[in-house]
């Protein structure tokens, strides 16, 4: 029992630091930031075409950066990402199909 409790614990701690290293990367802003950025020339353009009276569609202003900054080393750290992601899903299975088990008997 207190294996599990300690694997419990280290599994806990690595996800923490984790997500830690993945907000202080501050990766999570930046994808929130890229939904929604409108640039100050796309601006001024909509409040121009609302005193106008124009017809407005978010579509003509909304910015769409399609440009692929990945390299070897963020492609790698994807890979790692996904594997390490993998394998905490399969442990968190593990151990609460364990507790199911010791939950029935």
């Amino acid at each position: 029992m207190h294996k599990i409790i300690k694997l419990l614990l280290i599994v806990v701690v690595i996800i923490f630091l984790v997500m830690v290293f993945t907000s202080s990367s501050g990766y999570y802003e930046y994808e929130l930031n890229k939904q929604t950025a409108l640039t100050s020339d796309a601006i001024k353009q909509f409040e121009e075409d609302i005193k106008e009276g124009k017809e407005i569609d978010i579509k003509d202003y909304y910015v769409v950066d399609n440009k692929d900054y990945s390299n070897k080393v963020s492609k790698a750290g994807l890979k790692i990402s996904n594997k390490i992601g993998s394998l905490i899903n399969s442990w968190f299975q593990f151990i609460f199909n364990s507790i199911g088990k010791m939950v029935e008997d």
